[in-house]
């Protein structure tokens, strides 16, 4: 049987980010709400429809699927994989945390709250200086998200606690975190991997996007193949 792959990508970036990806067969980029492609999205409980548009999509696959989740979209995968689609068989979290306002699981609150700010400030010079600081100056040519909409997205995401759930997670996952992460600490996914009950953890030398060195693009598509 064919495994289809669903990748998301995390806050402010489009599925280009996954281009190292795109010659994966049976592959299946998806844009975040208010992101790339999805401008049009509801603006209400941004999070928890999102995951529930993925679960109903892996629902009518024919196919076993895996999901393939970076930062943010690691937690749309957690919340899809949480609802239980019959045939999704694994989760790749990458630069996961299981709680973002936690300055031991994610990121310090006092910065996150000044993020917030510099937000409404200048959106697109603070989203430039994130994705560099997340990525590098290589995608810089992304579009910008929608304002208003990804940024109640990025509001959910800050309040969001999957402390409590990770136990609950009924399949593999293989989480990915690069220990020079200054977006999100990586003892996010140490923590995770440590509830998961079947879980494996890969720490490597890199940022909060480790999946763009050749190194872990083999590893993950190892691990989904």
């Amino acid at each position: 049987m064919k495994i289809k792959k669903i990748f998301i990508h995390g806050w402010s970036f489009s599925s280009q980010i996954w281009k190292g990806f795109f010659d994966i067969p049976d592959s299946q980029f998806i844009d975040l709400p208010f992101h790339g492609q999805n401008k049009d999205y509801t603006g209400q409980n941004i999070m928890e429809n999102f995951s529930e548009d993925i679960y109903h999509q892996i629902q009518k696959s024919q196919e076993e699927v895996v999901l393939i989740g970076w930062s943010l979209g690691a937690s749309i995968s957690v919340l899809t994989a949480l609802k239980k689609p019959s045939n999704l068989k694994k989760l790749v979290l990458i630069g996961f945390s299981p709680k973002f306002k936690d300055k031991n699981l994610g990121h310090n609150p006092v910065f996150v709250k000044a993020f917030m700010v510099a937000l409404k400030v200048d959106f697109s010079d603070t989203i430039y200086n994130f994705r560099k600081t997340a990525a590098g100056d290589t995608f810089r040519d992304i579009p910008l998200p929608e304002k208003e909409g990804s940024i109640k997205l990025l509001r959910e995401f800050i309040e969001l606690d999957l402390t409590q759930k990770m136990k609950d997670i009924p399949i593999p996952a293989y989480l990915i975190h690069g220990k020079k992460d200054k977006i999100i600490n990586y003892q996010g996914s140490v923590f995770a991997s440590q509830q998961i009950k079947n879980s494996q953890l890969y720490l490597t030398n890199s940022n909060h996007a480790p999946f763009l060195e050749k190194n872990t693009q083999d590893l993950i598509k190892n691990i989904i193949s």
